[in-house]
Formats: C-alpha cells, sequence, structure tokens
C-alpha cells in the first residue's frame, strides 16, 4: 500500500508555509530601533514636537507587538495541527505494523483472521466484529472469527447470499456503510455488552478475482468513517483475503503432502510384502530398490545391493553372482526399451542351488514420457515347477503301473510252468551239460520272476489312508529297523535312531512303511562296501508333515544321474531291475507325501521323505 494513501489530504501544503522563526530575528531588530527611536527622539527634539513623533512611533511599537502575538497564536495553531497528524500517522503505521506481525505470525487460518479481525476493531475504535466465509455451495456464510458477540448467538449461524445487508454486499462485493442502526430488539441475546451497535461497516474480503469472504465491524457509538479510514480497512481486507487464500493453498499443499508420503508408506509396505521379489534402478543404473522377497530369493542383504550399479552385478564378483541375471535385463530395458512379460529363466541361487524364477521386467517412465529407470519383478518357480513335474512323472507312473500289471499278469503264469518244468527235466536228465543248460533255465525264469514281482509291487495301491493307517514312527520304526538288521547285519555298519519326541502319527500302512524302509537301507549298506553309518532320524515340521530322513556315509550319487534315480526302470547295478526308488516315490506321492534326494559324491547320501500327518502329537494322541 502507498504510504500517501494513509497521509491526511493537505499534509503536503501545508508543509510548504514558512515556520514564524524564520522571521523572528528581523522583528526583533525592527522593536529596538523603535525604542531607539523614542529615546532619541525625546531628547533633540522639543516636548510638543517629541511627544507627537514619540506617540507615533510609539503606536507602530504596538502595532508590532500585536503583530508578534497574533503570528505567535498562529504559529501554534498551525504546529498543534502537524502534531495530531503526525500523531494520526504514527497509529495508522503502527496498525499497519500490527496488520503485518498478525499475518506473518500464524498459519492457523482461525488464528489469522482473529488477529486480522482485532486490528480492525482498534483502527475504528470500535466493540464488534465478525469473519465469515462461504460454504462450499456458495449459498450461505458462516462465521470463522467474531470478537462482542456471544457464542450461542453465533454458533452454527448461516447467512444466506443475497439476503439481508451482509449476504447482498457479499453478492455485490461492495463495501457498505450503515449509521443510525435501529435498536436490536435481542441485543441482550445477541452482544456480549448487551447493547445495540450504532454504526456498522461491511467490507468484502477479496483477493485475485476471488471472494473469500466478509468483514463486519460495528460501534456502540456513531461513527463517521472518514476517507482515509475506509481506506486503510479496505487494505487491511485485500490482505487478509491474500492471507487466507495463501493459508488455504497452503494446507491443501501439506495436506498434499501428507498424501503424497502416505501413498508413498502403503507402496512401499505393499512391495515389501509381495510374494515378489522387486528391484528398481533408476536413471543412472543404480539400485534404488530391492524388497525383503528379493533377499530371500536371491539370498542377499538389500543394504548391499542399494547403491550399486546394475553393470557391477556380474559373476566374478562371488557376492553378487546370483543377482547376475539382472545385469541383461536392465540393460535391455534401459538402452532398448525393452519390456518383458512372464519370462522364465533358470538360475544360480544361493547356495550354488539352481532355481527357475518367473519375471516381468519394464522402463520406468514420468507422466511425460521421461525416462527414470527400470523394474524387474520375479517369482521362484522352482517348487512349481517341480510339482508339476512330479505330477506329470505320477501320472506316468500311473500308466507304467497299468502296463506292468498287464504284462505281469501275462508273463508270470507261464515263468512258473518254466521253472517247473526246468526242475522236473532236471530231476531226470543225466548228461552233465544239458543239466546245466536246464539250471541255467531255471535260473534266468526265477530271476525273470523276481522282475515280475517288483513290476506288480509298482503296480498295487498303498494302503488306503484311514484310522486304520495311523502309523507312529517313534515305536514301529526301531522295530522294523531290528527285523532288517536281522538279514542284513554288517559287523562294519552302525545304524543311529534319532527321533523327535511327542511325533504325531503318519498316515501310512505298517508294510508300505516297512517296503520304503527296507528299500533305502539296503541302498544306504550297498553304497558303503567299507563300512559305514546309517542315521534314521525324524521331525515334526509343524506343517502337517513329519520329515523322515535317511543318511548314510557312503560312496554317494554322481551328479548327472541323480535326477534320474526315481525314473522306473533306471539302475547302476547289476541284476537290479530299477524300479526301488520308483515304487518309493509311487507309494509317498499316492498317498499326498514326497521324496527327496541329495547327495555328494564319496560323502554320502540323504534320503527325505515327506510324511502326512494327523496333526496331533502321539503324546496328546
Amino acid at each position: 500500500m502507498d504510504i500517501k494513501e494513509g497521509l491526511p489530504s493537505g499534509v503536503e501544503e501545508k508543509g510548504r508555509h514558512k515556520p514564524m522563526g524564520s522571521l523572528l530575528p528581523l522583528l526583533v531588530a525592527i522593536i529596538v530601533l523603535l525604542v531607539a527611536g523614542i529615546i532619541a527622539v525625546s531628547a533633540v527634539l522639543s516636548s510638543p514636537l517629541s511627544i507627537v513623533v514619540g506617540g507615533i512611533l510609539g503606536a507602530c511599537l504596538i502595532a508590532l507587538m500585536i503583530y508578534l502575538v497574533l503570528e505567535w497564536w498562529h504559529f501554534r495553531e498551525q504546529n498543534k495541527g502537524y502534531i495530531d497528524e503526525i500523531t494520526d500517522l504514527n497509529l495508522r503505521f503502527g496498525i499497519l505494523a500490527d496488520a503485518v506481525s498478525a499475518v506473518s505470525s500464524t498459519l492457523d487460518l482461525e488464528e489469522l483472521v482473529a488477529n486480522i479481525l482485532g486490528v480492525m476493531l482498534t483502527l475504528t475504535n470500535s466493540a464488534i466484529g465478525v469473519v465469515l466465509v462461504p460454504d462450499d455451495s456458495l449459498n450461505y456464510l458462516h462465521v470463522l472469527s467474531h470478537r462482542g458477540f456471544q457464542e450461542k448467538a453465533v454458533r452454527g449461524l448461516k447467512i444466506s447470499v443475497g439476503k439481508g445487508a451482509v449476504g447482498k454486499a457479499f453478492q455485490s462485493g461492495q463495501t457498505v456503510i450503515r449509521k443510525n442502526l435501529p435498536e436490536d430488539p435481542r441485543a441482550v441475546e445477541t452482544y456480549s455488552e448487551g447493547k445495540s451497535p450504532r454504526s456498522q461497516i461491511i467490507m468484502p474480503l477479496k483477493a485475485k478475482g476471488q471472494m473469500v469472504g466478509m468483514a463486519v465491524t460495528a460501534s456502540f457509538e456513531e461513527h463517521e468513517y472518514k476517507v482515509d479510514e475506509v481506506a486503510l480497512l479496505s487494505s487491511l481486507c485485500h490482505e487478509l483475503a491474500v492471507a487466507m487464500i495463501n493459508v488455504d493453498l497452503y494446507q491443501q499443499s501439506q495436506k498434499t503432502l501428507e498424501w503424497l508420503a502416505d501413498t508413498q508408506e502403503y507402496t512401499e509396505h505393499f512391495i515389501q510384502e509381495m510374494l515378489a521379489g522387486v528391484a528398481v534402478i533408476n536413471n543412472e543404473g543404480d539400485v534404488i530398490y530391492f524388497n525383503h522377497e528379493a533377499a530371500n530369493i536371491l539370498g542377499i542383504e538389500p543394504k548391499e545391493v542399494i547403491g550399486v550399479n546394475y553393470n557391477d552385478l556380474v559373476e566374478e564378483r562371488e557376492k553378487f553372482k546370483s543377482l547376475s541375471f539382472l545385469k541383461p535385463i536392465f540393460r535391455l530395458c534401459m538402452e532398448e526399451e525393452r519390456a518383458f512379460r512372464r519370462h522364465e529363466m533358470a538360475i544360480d541361487g544361493p547356495n550354488g542351488r539352481r532355481c527357475t524364477i518367473n519375471f516381468n521386467a519394464f522402463p520406468l517412465h514420468r507422466a511425460k514420457g521421461e525416462r527414470m529407470g527400470a523394474a524387474v519383478v520375479f517369482m521362484d518357480v522352482s517348487a512349481i515347477k517341480e510339482m508339476e513335474s512330479r505330477l506329470r512323472q505320477q501320472d506316468h507312473l500311473s500308466i507304467l503301473g497299468q502296463m506292468a500289471a498287464k504284462i505281469a499278469h501275462e508273463v508270470k503264469n507261464p515263468l512258473f510252468a518254466i521253472i517247473g518244468l526246468a526242475d522236473e527235466l532236471g530231476e531226470e536228465e543225466a548228461v552233465p551239460d544239458r543239466k546245466y543248460l536246464l539250471e541255467m533255465i531255471k535260473q534266468e525264469a526265477t530271476l525273470s520272476n523276481q522282475w515280475i514281482s517288483g513290476m506288480l509291487s509298482f503296480s498295487k495301491s498303498p494302503f488306503p489312508v484311514g484310522e486304520e493307517a495311523a502309523f507312529i514312527l517313534q515305536s514301529s520304526v526301531p522295530e522294523l529297523i531290528t527285523d532288517f538288521l536281522r538279514s542284513h547285519e554288517q559287523d562294519n555298519v552302525k545304524v543311529v535312531r534319532d527321533f523327535e519326541e511327542g511325533l504325531p502319527p503318519v498316515m501310512m500302512s505298517r508294510d508300505n512303511m516297512r517296503h520304503i524302509l527296507f528299500n533305502l537301507l539296503e541302498n544306504s549298506m550297498q553304497a558303503m562296501p567299507d563300512g559305514g553309518v546309517i542315521t534314521v532320524r525324524a521331525h515334526d515340521t509343524g506343517n502337517g508333515f513329519v520329515e523322515m530322513r535317511v543318511e548314510d556315509t557312503g560312496t554317494g550319487i554322481r551328479a548327472e544321474i541323480l535326477p534320474s534315480v526315481f525314473e522306473p526302470f533306471f539302475t547302476t547295478k547289476e541284476g537290479g531291475t530299477g524300479l526301488g526308488l520308483a515304487i518309493v516315490q509311487k507309494i509317498l506321492l499316492d498317498i499326498g507325501g514326497d521324496i527327496d534326494v541329495r547327495s555328494q559324491q564319496d560323502l554320502g547320501t540323504t534320503i527325505i521323505l515327506k510324511l502326512p500327518s494327523r496333526g496331533v502329537s502321539h503324546e496328546r494322541d
């Protein structure tokens, strides 16, 4: 606001009037000369003439004295006006300073409005004031801040836009001055002092072409609103409107920032809890995001990856070996804007484990199309792939079982006939060479019969799962081990039993467990021709299964044949049928269990059985 707008009219012109102080030395000199003249005339001239001349000079002296008195009075009155005007200016500058302080001291809208309203009341020497703002529909005005009203009178007050003095002033956007207001019959209920106001000024709060409310001040006495006073009030209203708009913008920006912060927090929490790994790089290629699942899949902590450039994710750096697959993917996303959807690849996971991942990858762009980085979302689908493979194998085994049953049925009876005839002919034959040939026929037929018996075992369904199929490992497995050792015991082989207390019963028949355990123990003994240790241990996994392991310290299984050990008719033993582990696997798959093998050549083999349990420990049972 221009300071001159606050000056009273005529101040500049009055400032050009010469002060009396500049003429005072000249007037004093004239008086001294007149007095000296009177004395000289009295001394020189004769008495009548001196009286006349002295009278004239005395009259001049008196006139001059009267002039001096009048000039002094005028000078005094003029200075009094200056003092009043300067005092008024100081008051207005003080009010403006209070307004500036009120605007700059807070960002709370209600506090800011209350402070400015107090300044307005001081300026107009009023006791009543109110600031009203429109609702969202712009149909009603409600009280934002007030002074001099009883709280119950303004609580919930709604003034219709376009109705009443205030509503019409808001609609027109004009300042309205009201004088000689009629007596308000509800003054006692409405105003704190219980009196009716006599004068009122209604001013719009308008800035940047926007009406944000109305300010009303009123006085219990008649008040003459001067032009300068109204101009200053209008300036205050304008500044208040600007401040209200700015505070509203600030509050909206704060809400937006809070929303953005909440959105970022929700997004980060969502990504962190995803059952998929997420890796994100910025436009410089540095990793800026690496969630918990990514760390679990790849076996490396996020803090070790964040800030690393994707070009450094290479196999040569042992720490980043499991992450090396990300480098070519990020490179294609960044350099060629390539995107990948549901791609699969095999990678070397942590601890040398080979795993299959399914991944999506894509470049990231801002709203205007500017590239800002790239992201890879991936999942370890090794278990799913293994399950699919097991299901296919189970179907394959089922078909083979049906074929084996039919073949065994067709072949077993002729084999019995061949063995029987060979026995009969051997008893009657006296020629040694022919007798030897008959023995060979009998041996081969017997071996074929054993092979057919294995096929029949392979084709049989396991014992049905029911109440009668509950098998207690702690008591029954040691008995089966003892039975096995009676016919297979070796002095240089030790069998160790290690069972967790309170194991729940497993859903398997004793016959099936006997078949599984005998097969695994026999394989372990054959893998330890020079002796060793076999450990049979079991524990409850807590998720509906009991895990039983058969571990040996034998020769182990070569890595290249390890994937084939469960295939029917696959064997490395001379005279073996290749159905032992295939039958074991089929029994377990048919009851909802599973089997896995881990082996290192010359260090030993571990067979892991996953046995479905009833979920209640034997102790509680």
